[in-house]
């Protein structure tokens, strides 16, 4: 059978409404993880694909490799990992955590399939790393003018720094964005599409300095679990 799958960052317009049958399928898929003990702990746009080039395609969640299973009444976990700039707060801060991580990753997806680039950024480590930790970020025009209000207050809801206060994969399904048909079918603007490109070009040319960087800081006598 041929193989259909396409890299979600690699798609050349995008909606509101196509990237809440993202948010829908992806929020689907990690509900039904966390409901069997299951934590991603890598979500990012690199690792969803599409089945289908299909305007409704299902969206499928790929690379386990950090994935960690989690039974009921054991502990949280404390292992720092995770794709920086998509990491949650108490994972930088060194607390322990649990399946709130993930819900924090698909806010950064959310907010970067609505204009483009990520909400938290630095050309500085350390100050990328204040500014999720801190729940730094803005919703800056132009780019955000058409955005909806439900779009913006879904953004809110998930990169909420305190992970007691951060939607589980349940509200969110249950958010109107997604559940309620309040999302716009109006294509995204040029510059959304080129702001896509610049970002995974960017990726790419510093990966490797940047896990290198990311490893350094994250495994700083930090005892795996």
């Amino acid at each position: 059978m041929e193989n259909y799958s396409t890299e979600l960052c690699k798609k050349s317009s995008f909606s509101e409404l196509e990237a809440s049958f993202v948010i829908r399928d992806v929020v689907s898929a990690i509900g039904h993880l966390h409901s069997i003990g299951v934590v991603h702990r890598d979500l990012k746009p690199e690792n969803l694909i599409y089945l289908n080039e299909d305007l409704k395609s299902p969206v499928k969640l790929t690379d386990f490799g950090l994935a960690k299973f989690r039974g009921a009444g054991e502990q949280k976990m404390i292992t720092a990992c995770g794709t920086p700039g998509y990491v949650a707060p108490e994972i930088l801060k060194e607390s322990a955590y649990g399946k709130e991580v993930d819900m924090w990753s698909v806010g950064v997806i959310l907010y970067i399939l609505l204009c483009g680039f990520p909400p938290f950024y630095s050309e500085s480590t350390s100050e990328l790393y204040n500014q999720i930790k801190n729940g730094e970020y803005e919703f800056p025009d132009p780019y955000w003018t058409e955005i909806s209000f439900a779009a913006k207050d879904l953004v809110r809801k998930l990169l909420k720094v305190d992970p007691k206060s951060r939607l589980t994969a349940v509200q969110c399904l249950a958010h109107p964005w997604i559940s309620g048909n309040v999302a716009p079918n109006r294509k995204f603007g040029g510059n959304h599409t080129q702001n896509l490109k610049i970002l995974q070009a960017r990726k790419k040319f510093r990966h490797a300095v940047r896990t290198i960087i990311a490893l350094n800081r994250f495994q700083l006598a930090t005892p795996t679990q």
